[in-house]
């Protein structure tokens, strides 16, 4: 900001003392005229005269006078006149009106019109150069205050696109900070949730008590809705492993989830990414199903990967209404990928079982070795 009061500084500085102004006397009287010329440039200004208003219009357009005196005795010369020319050609000059013994009535006439003093000649002509040099003054420094308020202004106005672009950088940095703040909020919840099904998930070695588990579980976190949960059987196969009934009927939902299975499992099964369809009979063109089925509904069907392999393939839907939420989106990420790797371990476990389980002829050379013992 140091800047900024350097500048302000230099706006409040006074102005050195008036310098010599070009004045002009209008007035068809040459004696009076050169009197108060030769009192002016006595003082050091430079003095120009004219008889008449034409004269005045044709040196002004060519010339700027700071200064212009005219003779209001002279029945040559209207006032209005003149100073409709003056505010054209010369609207900052200091007007002043003389002649000899001035009424009161006319000084005042003068004064409203537009003028700034009037003198009384030849009483005032000793006066002439200090009374100019007090209006030059006062007028320079009503220049000098317009000058320093409008740098002010520009200061201000400065300042104020300055504070503008700083409150728009605060804007967009406390934005961003809610966004991150959001956004972290969003990752550490699904986090928590991702180590809460976890933990009840890991605690199932069967498949069928880890499916009830696992689906409970969804409908807590996403809502109520129709599911379909399918096994990998071998490479191409797929069985019904659970399912879940909010709001068909049996008979033909059974139907419906035996045709959805053999439909979309190998096409779902086969990409890794989530798919979302607010509009549920073009999940029903795209699988190849009545679409009648999923008339006024929205589907989800993503994969459940162990490493490479899919192990399952889950179709919820529900009725348009209630549509399913980014954040449902994300908790049903978190909890496929889990779902996917518990599966595959408690497949293995079975498999190990199976292979390495004691055969009935150990246990007779067990019972053997005990007898013999």
């Amino acid at each position: 900001m140091k800047q900024f009061d350097n500048a302000f500084e230099n706006t409040t500085e006074s102005n050195p003392a008036v310098e010599p102004a070009s004045i002009l006397l209008l007035g068809s009287t040459m004696s009076t005229v050169d009197a108060i010329r030769a009192s002016l440039e006595v003082h050091g200004h430079t003095v120009s005269q004219a008889s008449s208003l034409s004269l005045y219009e044709k040196v002004a357009c060519k010339e700027l006078f700071e200064v212009i005196f005219i003779a209001t005795d002279d029945g040559t010369i209207e006032n209005n006149e003149f100073f409709e020319l003056v505010s054209l050609l010369n609207p900052s000059a200091i007007v002043v009106g003389y002649c000899e013994d001035p009424a009161p009535n006319n000084i005042i006439q003068f004064i409203r019109d537009g003028g700034k003093d009037y003198l009384n000649v030849p009483a005032d002509l000793n006066n002439v150069g200090d009374r100019v040099a007090a209006l030059l003054q006062t007028q320079r420094e009503v220049e000098q205050a317009q000058e320093q308020a409008n740098n002010a202004l520009q200061l201000c106005e400065k300042l104020n696109e300055d504070r503008k672009k700083v409150e728009e950088e605060n804007d967009t940095l406390n934005h961003q900070l809610a966004n991150a703040y959001c956004d972290t909020k969003k990752k550490m919840q699904q986090v928590a949730i991702g180590a809460e099904f976890q933990t009840l998930v890991s605690q199932e070695l069967d498949v069928e008590s880890m499916l009830r588990t696992a689906l409970g579980y969804m409908l807590t976190r996403v809502g109520a809705m129709n599911a379909a949960v399918y096994l990998s059987e071998g490479e191409i196969d797929w069985g019904v492993g659970a399912y879940i009934n909010y709001d068909r009927q049996s008979e033909q939902f059974q139907s419906l989830i035996d045709t959805m299975g053999s439909s979309c499992c190998s096409m779902i099964g086969a990409e890794e990414e989530i798919k979302h369809f607010t509009n549920g009979e073009t999940f029903a063109e795209v699988m190849d199903l009545d679409v009648e089925d999923f008339a006024g509904s929205e589907v989800v069907a993503y994969g459940c990967y162990a490493e490479d392999r899919c192990m399952a393939v889950v179709v919820l839907f529900r009725d348009s209404s209630r549509p399913f939420t980014t954040e449902s989106l994300d908790t049903v990420d978190t909890l496929r990928s889990i779902f996917g790797q518990q599966l595959s371990t408690i497949l293995k476990i079975h498999r190990r079982a199976s292979t390495k389980w004691p055969s009935e002829s150990f246990d007779d050379d067990d019972w053997s070795i005990d007898k013999a013992a």
